[in-house]
């Protein structure tokens, strides 16, 4: 996010930071299987805090040949709002099942970017204050 983007973000609660959905990289170690999908979340009041949601397609255990999304949250702060993952000073994570199951990795890893495209609206749902621990 950049300074003016920062400027122009509404005052307090949590918003998407305009960045749209943007790849996620592999987050989801050995579990993740295909391409990731993520949003993250500002606040205008606590900008050096950052909420990011990635979805990821991820095999079924137990259940051969099915797939299912699943979703890592983190809560991170920072000192810089321009390099938050450079300048982290705490972050926590935590991980939830899209419920569902797919039988392709291609069909779960289409349902892993529609559920980021569906996080980009449920920035605020978050109750988090922007402090470390939560």
């Amino acid at each position: 996010m950049t300074r003016e983007q920062s400027r122009n973000m509404p005052s307090g609660g949590w918003v998407a930071d305009g960045s749209g959905v943007q790849p996620g990289g592999h987050v989801g170690g050995d579990r993740q299987i295909g391409e990731s999908y993520g949003v993250r979340y500002r606040r205008s009041d606590m900008l050096c805090a950052f909420i990011t949601r990635i979805a990821y397609p991820t095999a079924a255990p137990g259940q051969s040949g099915a797939f299912f999304v699943q979703v890592q949250t983190e809560w991170l702060t920072c000192e810089d709002p321009l390099d938050p993952g450079g300048t982290e000073t705490w972050s926590d994570t935590s991980y939830d099942d899209e419920p569902g199951l797919y039988w392709s990795i291609k069909e779960a890893g289409e349902a892993a970017r529609q559920v980021a495209v569906e996080l980009l609206a449920d920035a605020a749902s978050h109750d988090w204050d922007g402090s470390p621990g939560r």
